[in-house]
């Protein structure tokens, strides 16, 4: 049987961690909103306001990214998705790419979440499916959303 001191100390422990991780999406969540809005590549990113904890973007004025850490508690995979809905639906966010999340900052294992300028590439590296995808379905003359769907992960 547990006595009070040690769930107390086991309640200290996985708060800890978790308040960690939780600053480390902070620090992760100013650097790529800082870095895409002062980004002197015109990547036509326009920073939209999210909905509790996420990051949103809109390509183009049209298409919505989302990039959040997935559901769970001390969760450390940052979901990138798009919004397949169309403008009079509901929102339909689909998967395209993940990353990993540490408690010291780094992303994937070797990105620095404060520093903006890898954040910004690392971040550029994940979306750049949906250009090429854009760019491919524009140059094909094929149906745009059809494309998509064909870059999301499966479930």
């Amino acid at each position: 049987m547990s006595t009070i001191n040690e769930l107390t100390s086991q309640a200290d422990y996985i708060a800890g961690k978790n308040n960690r991780l939780m600053a480390q999406w902070q620090h992760y969540h100013n650097t790529l909103v800082k870095a895409v809005t002062t980004a002197k590549q015109n990547i036509n990113h326009e920073f939209i306001c999210g909905q509790g904890q996420d990051i949103r973007f809109t390509l183009f004025n049209h298409f919505t990214l989302r990039i959040q850490l997935s559901d769970g508690f001390y969760s450390r995979d940052i979901c990138y998705s798009i919004n397949l809905a169309a403008p009079n639906e509901d929102e339909n966010f689909a998967p395209f790419a993940h990353a990993t999340l540490d408690e010291s900052g780094l992303i994937d294992g070797q990105i620095n979440n404060r520093d903006r300028q890898a954040v910004l590439e690392h971040y550029l590296n994940k979306i750049a499916v949906i250009y090429q995808c854009l760019f491919d379905s524009l140059h094909g003359n094929c149906a745009i959303h059809e494309e998509l769907k064909k870059i999301i992960l499966p479930a």
